[in-house]
C-alpha cells in the first residue's frame, strides 16, 4: 500500500508564498544589452550606410539584375483580390526609382501586359484599346526599357498600331518570331556590362484563333531563337540567352523537346500551385507574378568559365543572400526616409517603450538613427556575401530568382494616381451615358435585392450573412468604390444593359446580390404577381458563373465544390 502524506505550510494558512532567500533575476530588456555568451556585433560606420556599387563594392563577379512584370493583364492599380492591395503602377514607379538609384538594373515588361483578352476569342471593345494605350504610357512613366508582347497584346493593338503607340511613349518593342516585324521593332534585345553579353528574346506562342493568325502570324519559335542566337554569337561570345513567352505549358514542353536554345525562359502565370521557378535539363523556367502585384527579379551571376547557365545550388547561396540583403536594404531605406521626412516637419517619430528593467527606450524601428545603423549593418553583411561571388568559380553561370515587393506600405507616385483616376472617371462617364441612351428590354431590367426579398425571405436572410453581402464595403475600405475594374465583381449589373454605372446613383445594386448570379429579375417578379403567369426561373448557377470573378489570378484558391456551400441557398 502506498500512503501519500500531504501537509500545509506553517503560518496562518494563507496563500502567500514564503520569503525567498535569493532575489528574482529579471530577463534581459527587449532592446539593448548583450545576452551572456553572445558575441557583440561588429562595429559599423554609421555614415557608411548606402549600398556599395562599382569601384566602391568589393571585388566580385558581374551581375545582371533583371526586374520585370509579366501577366499584368491591364491592371493599373494595386489589386486587393486576394489579400492586401499590392502592386500597381504608382507603387512600381516609386519602387523602381529607388532600386535604380541604388543598383544597376534592367527593367522590362513581358507578355500579356495590355489587357485581359487572354483566350483569343474575346471581342475587343474600344475601351479595352484605350486601356492598352494607357498601359503603354504608364510603362514609359515607370522607366520600362523594353516591351516583349504576347499574342493577347497584339489582339488588342495589332503590330503596326502597337509600333506607332510604343514609339510615341518611347518604349522599344521586341518580338523574335513574327512573320513581319514592323518598322522600329527589334527581333532581339542585348544587354552588355563589364564585358558580358546577354541576349533577350520575345517568343510569341502560337496564335489561338484564326483572327490572331491573320493579325500576327508567327514563325517557328525554336528556329527563330536558333537563328538569332547564331547571329549574335557570330559577333562574339554570348554569356546567356533569356526569352520571354506567353505560350502555355503544353506548347513550351514541345519547345523543350525540339531543342529550344535558351538559358532562362520567362513564362506566364497559370495557377497558384505553380512553383516560382523550375530547372529543366534544357533551361531554367521562371513563372511570372500576375497582375503586377510584384516584380519578378532574376539575377544572372557571371561566375562561369564557360557561357550558359546551369543549376548549382552551392554557387547560388551567396547570390541569393545578396539579393535578400538588397531587398532588406530597400525596405529599411524607405522606412528611414519616411522617418526623416517626419523629422524635417518638426516631428519626433520615435515611439518610447519601457523595458522589463524599467528603462524607457525608443523603439528602434521608429528611430531614424537606429534605422541608419541597421542599414549600415545590412551593407556590411551584403558586402561580405558579395565578396564570395568570384568569377570563373563554376563551370557555367548561375541564376537566382527573387522579387521586388510592391506592398501596401509603399508610397504611391501622385502623378500616376491622378492619371489613373482621370481615366476611370472618363470610363464611368462613358458607361453612364451609354446605359442612359440604351433602351432596356423587359428581360434585362435589374430590380436589386429589395425586389427579391418579398418572396424569398429565407434565401435573402441567408445571403445577408455571406461575404457577397459585404463585397462593396471592401472597396470603400480601400478607396476603390469608383474603380470600374473592381465594381464589375463587387456590385450587381455594373456596366450591363439594365444595370448601372454610377455607384452613388445605383446604390440598390451594390454588393454581389441575387441578380449577379441569376441574371436580371424584373420580368420574373412581374410574372410572379400576374395571375395566370408562372415566373421563369433565374439562370442556373454553375462553375462558369462563379469563374467570371473567381478566376485564377483574383481567386487562386477557388474551388467550386468548396465555395458554393458558403453562398448556396438554405434549401440547397
Amino acid at each position: 500500500m502506498l500512503v501519500l502524506l500531504v501537509g500545509c505550510p506553517g503560518g496562518d494558512g494563507g496563500t502567500s508564498d514564503p520569503p525567498r532567500s535569493e532575489p528574482i533575476t529579471l530577463p534581459p530588456p527587449l532592446t539593448g544589452g548583450i545576452p551572456p555568451g553572445a558575441t557583440a556585433p561588429a562595429p559599423v560606420d554609421l555614415e557608411d550606410w548606402r549600398l556599395h556599387v562599382g569601384t566602391d563594392a568589393p571585388a566580385h563577379a558581374p551581375i545582371l539584375r533583371l526586374a520585370y512584370s509579366q501577366d499584368l493583364r491591364g491592371e493599373l492599380e494595386a489589386c486587393g483580390c486576394p489579400g492586401a492591395p499590392t502592386g500597381g503602377f504608382a507603387r512600381r514607379a516609386v519602387a523602381m526609382e529607388q532600386f535604380e538609384a541604388a543598383l544597376p538594373v534592367l527593367h522590362v515588361e513581358g507578355p500579356n501586359a495590355l489587357g485581359r483578352t487572354l483566350t483569343g476569342l474575346e471581342v475587343v471593345q474600344p475601351r479595352e484599346r484605350a486601356r492598352a494605350r494607357l498601359v503603354l504610357e504608364l510603362m514609359g512613366e515607370v522607366g520600362v526599357e523594353a516591351f516583349f508582347p504576347g499574342q493577347a497584346d497584339l489582339a488588342l493593338l495589332p503590330p503596326r498600331e502597337l509600333a506607332t503607340a510604343a514609339r510615341e511613349v518611347g518604349v522599344p518593342v521586341v518580338a523574335s518570331n513574327l512573320e513581319e516585324t514592323p518598322a522600329g521593332w527589334a527581333r532581339s534585345w542585348e544587354w552588355t556590362g563589364e564585358g558580358r553579353r546577354v541576349l533577350v528574346l520575345g517568343l510569341l506562342g502560337a496564335p489561338r484563333s484564326a483572327t490572331e493568325a491573320s493579325v500576327a502570324a508567327t514563325t517557328d519559335p525554336v528556329q527563330a531563337a536558333r537563328d538569332l542566337v547564331a547571329a549574335a554569337r557570330a559577333g562574339g561570345p554570348v554569356d546567356a540567352v533569356i526569352a520571354f513567352t506567353s505560350a502555355e505549358e503544353r506548347e513550351r514542353r514541345g519547345w523543350r523537346e525540339s531543342g529550344l536554345e535558351v538559358d532562362v525562359l520567362l513564362a506566364p502565370f497559370k495557377d497558384v500551385g505553380q512553383p516560382q521557378s523550375t530547372w529543366f535539363p534544357e533551361y531554367l523556367e521562371v513563372i511570372a507574378d500576375p497582375l503586377g502585384r510584384a516584380l519578378r527579379r532574376v539575377d544572372l551571376v557571371f561566375v562561369g568559365r564557360e557561357p550558359g547557365v546551369a543549376r548549382n545550388p552551392d554557387a547560388e547561396t551567396a547570390p541569393r543572400a545578396v539579393a535578400s540583403q538588397e531587398e532588406t536594404w530597400m525596405r529599411l531605406a524607405r522606412e528611414r526616409a519616411e522617418l526623416q521626412a517626419a523629422v524635417a516637419r518638426g516631428e519626433d517619430p520615435r515611439v518610447l517603450a519601457e523595458g522589463y528593467d524599467g528603462v524607457v527606450r525608443a523603439d528602434p524601428t521608429t528611430d531614424p538613427v537606429e534605422l541608419q545603423r541597421a542599414l549600415a549593418r545590412v551593407t556590411v553583411e551584403r558586402d561580405r556575401k558579395l565578396a564570395r561571388i568570384q568569377p570563373e568559380s563554376t563551370r557555367q553561370h548561375v541564376a537566382v530568382v527573387s522579387g521586388v515587393a510592391l506592398h501596401p506600405e509603399l508610397e504611391q507616385a501622385a502623378p500616376i494616381v491622378e492619371r489613373i483616376d482621370a481615366y476611370q472617371s472618363v470610363w464611368l462617364a462613358e458607361l453612364k451615358a451609354r446605359l442612359e441612351a440604351e433602351p432596356v428590354a423587359p428581360e434585362g431590367e435589374y430590380l436589386g435585392f429589395e425586389g427579391c426579398v418579398g418572396c424569398h425571405q429565407a434565401t435573402a436572410g441567408h445571403w445577408s450573412r455571406t461575404a457577397h453581402a459585404e463585397a462593396y464595403r471592401t472597396l470603400v475600405e480601400r478607396g476603390e468604390q469608383r474603380n470600374p475594374d473592381c465594381l464589375a465583381c463587387h456590385a450587381t449589373g455594373f456596366g450591363k444593359e439594365g444595370g448601372f454605372a454610377d455607384p452613388d446613383a445605383g446604390r440598390y445594386l451594390l454588393n454581389v446580390q441575387c441578380e449577379a448570379c441569376h441574371g436580371p429579375s424584373a420580368l420574373h417578379a412581374r410574372r410572379a404577381v400576374t395571375p395566370g403567369f408562372k415566373p421563369q426561373a433565374g439562370a442556373p448557377v454553375g462553375e462558369g458563373t462563379c469563374r467570371g470573378c473567381h478566376d485564377p489570378a483574383n481567386s487562386p484558391r477557388f474551388g467550386f465544390e468548396e465555395y458554393l456551400p458558403k453562398v448556396a441557398h438554405p434549401h440547397r
